[in-house]
C-alpha cells in the first residue's frame, strides 16, 4: 500500500470514527433530554469535537436526527434476517426468525426509536426522520410477509394485504415498544410475539 492511499484510509477511518461519536453522542442526549432541549453545543461537547466539526461530519440537528433513523434502518442484522427468511420455506421458521432478528434490531436501536416516537408529532424534522425509519421497517416485514404468503403458509382467506398487516401488528415498531413499556424480558416478548403471530397467521 502506497503511503497515499495508507493516509487516506486512515483519514476515512478517523472521519468514520468521528461521526459514530457524533451519533452516539447526538441519541444519547435526545433520549435523556428531549430532541428540542439539546444544542448542537451540547452535542459537540458530548461528543468531545469542535462544534464545527458536527456541521462538517453531520449537519445540523435535522441531519443528525435523519442520519440516526437512517443508521437504525441500515442495521446489518435486519438485512440477515431478509435473507435468511428468503431462504426458509417453512412459516414456523419464518417467523422465528422474524422475531429474533426484529426484536434484535428493535433492542439495539431503543433510544432512537424513543426519540423518533417521542418527538415525531411536535418537531416536522423527526417526524420526517420517522416516517423514513418507519416506511424502511415496515418494507422489511413486507417482505417477509409476501414469503410467507407466495409459499402458500398462511391461512385460508387471507389477502397478501392482510397478512402483511398482521406481520406489523406482531412484529412492529409499537409492538415492541408495549413490549418494552411493559418490561417483559426481551426473551419471553420475543416467545410470545412470534406465537401470537403464528397463531394469526399460519395454516398450520
Amino acid at each position: 500500500m502506497s503511503p497515499r492511499a495508507y493516509t487516506s484510509r486512515l483519514r476515512a477511518q478517523n472521519a468514520e470514527q468521528t461521526r459514530r461519536a457524533i451519533l452516539d453522542a447526538a441519541r444519547d442526549l435526545f433520549a435523556e433530554r428531549g430532541y428540542g432541549r439539546v444544542s448542537l453545543a451540547a452535542i459537540a461537547a458530548e461528543a468531545d469535537v469542535a462544534l464545527n466539526t458536527v456541521y462538517a461530519s453531520i449537519g445540523g440537528k435535522s441531519a443528525l436526527i435523519l442520519a440516526l433513523a437512517a443508521d437504525s434502518a441500515g442495521d446489518e442484522r435486519a438485512e440477515l434476517t431478509r435473507q435468511q427468511v428468503l431462504a426458509a420455506d417453512d412459516g414456523q421458521e419464518i417467523l422465528r426468525l422474524t422475531a429474533a432478528g426484529t426484536g434484535e434490531v428493535i433492542e439495539r436501536h431503543a433510544k432512537t426509536l424513543t426519540v423518533l416516537l417521542d418527538a415525531r408529532n411536535s418537531d416536522a424534522d423527526v417526524a420526517g426522520a420517522a416516517e423514513y425509519k418507519i416506511k424502511h421497517y415496515r418494507g422489511v416485514l413486507d417482505v417477509i410477509a409476501d414469503r410467507l404468503f407466495d409459499l402458500g403458509e398462511v391461512r385460508a382467506g387471507l389477502t397478501r394485504r392482510q397478512t402483511r398487516d398482521i406481520m406489523w401488528f406482531y412484529f412492529g415498531i409499537s409492538a415492541w415498544s408495549t413490549m418494552r413499556e411493559m418490561g417483559w424480558p426481551h426473551a419471553q416478548a420475543t416467545a410470545w410475539l412470534q406465537a401470537q403471530a403464528s397463531s394469526a397467521l399460519l395454516s398450520h
